[in-house]
């Protein structure tokens, strides 16, 4: 008895296609999807330095003894000439190499204490009691001012000649948490982790 014909079903490749054909469309698959993903984290990371860079401050804080109107007003300024908020955290006011913590502590290191007894009455200051502000970009806040009148003019001059011994040295946050320390009036920013305040030292008007 011969035994019956077995016929073996032939493997088709999948839409006629050669195995080396379907082998390399599964890699370049593979390998567009790789490219896919690197092309959206850099794309990622470049709108994340975008939106860095567009809430960049960039704090000044000076000593001023004039407007820009041509008013003669001795005062302490913060400046943001970035265009991000600055959190200024911390703010610390030096005579000489002396830190002083109040106005009356500088109007009484810049003209002596008999002087300044009878002469912070008559320079009227007005002050910004704020600890810590949040600044707008291009925008500015002042700590102190001192508006030179008739009546205080002998003791405002004073003052006026004083304040090249005065420094400033403040510390401020971006909304990232991005932080520089100024180590002094019209210095250059120094990046930092983090703020820190100095109680003993704050200055507070």
């Amino acid at each position: 008895m011969e035994n019956p014909e077995v016929h073996h079903p032939h493997a088709h490749h999948r839409g006629g296609l050669p195995r080396w054909l379907e082998l390399g469309i599964a890699v370049t698959a593979l390998i567009t999807s790789i490219s896919s993903i690197f092309i959206a984290v850099h794309h990622g990371q470049i709108m994340e330095k975008l939106v860095e860079a567009n809430s960049f401050p960039y704090l000044q804080g000076g000593i001023s003894d004039a407007t820009i109107e041509g008013d003669w007003v001795l005062s302490l300024d913060f400046f943001n000439r970035g265009v991000g908020p600055a959190h200024q955290k911390s703010l610390r006011v030096k005579f000489d190499d002396k830190y002083v913590t109040s106005t009356k502590d500088l109007i009484a290191a810049s003209l002596g204490a008999a002087t300044a007894a009878t002469a912070r009455d008559e320079l009227k200051v007005l002050r910004n009691n704020i600890q810590m502000r949040f600044i707008p970009g291009g925008e500015q806040q002042f700590v102190f001012r001192i508006d030179k009148t008739p009546q205080n003019a002998p003791y405002w001059e004073q003052l006026q000649a004083a304040q090249a011994r005065w420094d400033v040295d403040y510390c401020y946050c971006s909304v990232f948490d991005e932080c520089w320390h100024v180590p002094g009036k019209w210095q250059e920013p120094v990046p930092i982790k983090q703020c820190s305040r100095d109680e003993p030292n704050e200055f507070t008007p």
